[in-house]
């Protein structure tokens, strides 16, 4: 297969990035794989598009270590090609979280492209323009979501933030680079004004129950086509715990940097549960790769354009859940030539 993936920045590729874990696990399983930056794609008249696409030289590779520095290096290949020649293309980058200044690429609209031309696009463009917002999460039943608000008014803010009568999170609906992210004590009068300014400036803002599990962490779970990722008997998940405390303002703190603590959990009836209210919908918007943070029994994000922590399974259990991955494009892509169509061989029911 020739595979590729769409990345903000090549060169800023890192070694915990599950990204670099999937083109590895391609690499070693004998698949063409390269990079390109999301600037240096071109959507040129005749509908195709051009990338500048960047690869490692042929070679093993001991780690993703060792596989990102090479990406970056200046030994790494740099052509051009057009991405409708891929067998399968990995959005991996958020056009709605640029930092100020930087206006997002229109990555869904090329991959909408691309996937009416024939190529796998993972996810469906179409389910990450739906999922991008935070407000996808108001389609899942009550009780496996947290209480919010979506509004711009001061005063509705307030009056919701009132009722809920607890601590709270004040964050901006479209999540963007170095967005402000406010925690809330119960009845909090000081300095919310500012706050709801701050957040309110460049959009809408989303008020949510502050959930008091998050002082223990969340845990965050890999799905593959809407089920649990599992290597023999483990399933890919863990815990992550904020280091600067469980304020709610920075539970979702990357993998691999310093705001996070990772640890093992365990994999139950409630994430089993979660699970089984997901599966639908991700199934229906072709959601087939996505991370989930859970605090206690609610759904506190779903990561659909990035989802990561490939490294942290590993790390932690010593399994790569990134060759499932992987395995689990191959199957799709031999569907698809054997039906010799582009619809998703998963309508079919065939395993």
């Amino acid at each position: 297969m020739r595979i590729c993936f769409v990345v903000a920045e090549v060169r800023a590729q890192q070694a915990t990035f599950s990204g670099i874990y999937l083109a590895l696990a391609a690499h070693r399983r004998g698949h063409e794989v390269r990079f390109v930056s999301v600037d240096d794609l071109s959507f040129l008249d005749d509908n195709n598009i051009l990338a500048t696409t960047t690869r490692v030289r042929a070679g093993d590779y001991a780690d993703p270590g060792a596989y990102a520095r090479a990406l970056a290096s200046e030994e790494a290949v740099v052509e051009e090609d057009t991405l409708g020649s891929f067998d399968v293309v990995f959005l991996r980058y958020n056009p709605i979280r640029e930092g100020e200044g930087r206006p997002g690429a229109p990555l869904i609209d090329f991959g909408w492209r691309l996937r009416l031309s024939g190529t796998l696009v993972i996810n469906d463009p179409e389910g990450l323009r739906r999922a991008g917002s935070r407000m996808y999460l108001a389609d899942f039943p009550a009780d496996v979501r947290t209480r919010t608000l979506v509004s711009r008014s001061k005063t509705r803010l307030k009056a919701f933030l009132k009722e809920l009568d607890g601590p709270a999170v004040l964050k901006p609906l479209a999540p963007r680079g170095g967005e402000h992210v406010f925690y809330l004590r119960r009845r909090q009068v000081s300095n919310l004004n500012q706050m709801i300014a701050a957040v309110t400036k460049e959009g809408y803002a989303l008020a949510q129950e502050y959930l008091p599990e998050a002082e223990q962490g969340e845990k965050r779970l890999l799905l593959l086509n809407a089920e649990p990722i599992r290597v023999g008997d483990q399933v890919a998940i863990y815990r992550r715990r904020a280091v600067n405390g469980g304020n709610g303002a920075r539970h979702a703190a990357k993998d691999g940097s310093s705001g996070a603590v990772r640890g093992k959990c365990d994999f139950g009836p409630v994430e089993a549960r979660i699970c089984d209210i997901l599966r639908p919908r991700l199934l229906a918007d072709g959601l087939s790769f996505v991370a989930v943070d859970i605090v206690g029994d609610r759904i506190l994000e779903l990561n659909v354009f990035t989802p990561g922590g490939l490294h942290a399974i590993k790390e932690l259990y010593g399994v790569d859940a990134a060759q499932m991955v992987i395995a689990d494009v191959e199957r799709r892509v031999r569907l698809r030539a054997a039906y010799r169509t582009t619809f998703d061989p998963e309508a079919a029911n065939v395993v």
